[in-house]
């Protein structure tokens, strides 16, 4: 789908918001990608760090991050032969963290709207990063486990569909400036860039989810 349809303004039913980057700091997948994997990696090839985190990167770049795969623990893990990924993920879970806003929007949120994540990540990876907020959100799809798919606009309209909610019903909200902003918006689906660096100005840019309810009226 190549064009964005345009959007109506409705009052929104449904929010739905990204994971990574939006809900949840990336501590606990840096340390999971960057160090842990290579880690292992080393262990299983009797091999330096150094070269383990070459070889393990270098692979990532070749894959990159418009497929699907990049996004799948258990695609590396078999790439690599590194066996079951779930003991490393619980190994690491306590370096999860949510940004500092996050409960107190998802509570104020939660009064008035339907709330959902749509996340890339993997389903191993998101039931983890959503645990201790998981009571906010109708549902938690991830679109590599779920629909075997990163983010589209079919797959936005899928979900709206699912839902039983017309795409101007809908709210979007990421830190991904294709994936969370552009995309939704072929769909018809509002959405609002999340740029925490401040780097962005835009009438759909926002630099934290505070935001979101200021420009609700909430």
């Amino acid at each position: 789908m190549d064009r964005i349809i345009p959007l109506e303004v409705t009052q929104p039913k449904i929010i739905s918001f990204d994971a990574e980057g939006t809900l949840v700091t990336p501590q606990f997948s840096n340390s999971i990608w960057h160090e842990a994997i290579p880690a292992l990696y080393a262990r299983s090839r009797d091999i330096s760090m150094a070269q383990a985190k070459q070889e393990v990167f270098d692979a990532y770049n070749e894959v990159g991050n418009q497929r699907k795969e990049w996004y799948d623990i258990n695609y590396w893990f078999c790439r690599f032969r590194l066996g079951d990924p779930h003991k490393l993920l619980l190994q690491y879970e306590h370096e999860i963290e949510y940004y500092p806003e996050v409960h107190q929007v998802l509570h104020t949120l939660s009064q008035q709207y339907q709330l959902i994540v749509v996340s890339n990540s993997a389903r191993e990876f998101l039931d983890l990063l959503m645990e201790n907020i998981k009571q906010y959100f109708m549902r938690i799809i991830s679109t590599i486990s779920d629909f075997n798919s990163l983010k589209r606009a079919e797959l936005f309209l899928e979900i709206c569909h699912n839902m039983g909610t017309a795409p101007q019903e809908m709210i979007h909200i990421g830190d991904s400036w294709d994936f969370d902003f552009t995309i939704p918006q072929k769909a018809g689906i509002r959405a609002f860039y999340l740029d925490r660096e401040g780097k962005i100005r835009g009438d759909n840019t926002i630099f934290h989810l505070g935001e979101v309810v200021s420009q609700l009226s909430i």
